[in-house]
């Protein structure tokens, strides 16, 4: 397989969090609009997350958030780079994917640490 395939996603896969994360979601983005979509969040958690050295999250993602072809190319790629530098006992997209999801939870449990202690989410805490 080469360098391509290993970084392949289907667009059809869900990008899915926790229960709990899920209403963190609905909260920032459906109610608050700090985000335009979910994907944007997602993707920024995962930054977070890599930018904090967060542990993973490796708890169940059962809720669905976007499929893989609704994020943002760009931040796709970004994301995607920077979890398989990171992890390269990853073997393909799935599991790829599946890591992706714990760093992204990983940040949303940040950010919503952040947020519930100072009702407000500050950006600028997270990026230098």
């Amino acid at each position: 397989m080469g360098i391509q395939g290993y970084f392949d996603l289907k667009e059809s896969d869900h990008v899915r969090t926790s229960s709990a994360n899920k209403e963190f979601y609905n909260k920032i983005v459906d109610d608050l609009g700090l985000f335009s979509a979910k994907h944007q969040l997602y993707t920024y958690a995962i930054l977070v997350a890599i930018l904090k050295d967060a542990e993973r999250d490796v708890t169940t993602k059962s809720e669905d958030i976007c499929l893989v072809g609704n994020v943002n190319p760009d931040n796709l790629a970004i994301a995607k780079g920077l979890v398989a530098k990171l992890n390269p006992d990853i073997t393909d997209g799935g599991a790829l994917l599946k890591r992706m999801h714990e760093y992204a939870d990983a940040g949303i449990n940040l950010l919503r640490v952040e947020f519930e202690n100072n009702g407000v989410l500050r950006m600028d805490q997270f990026i230098d």
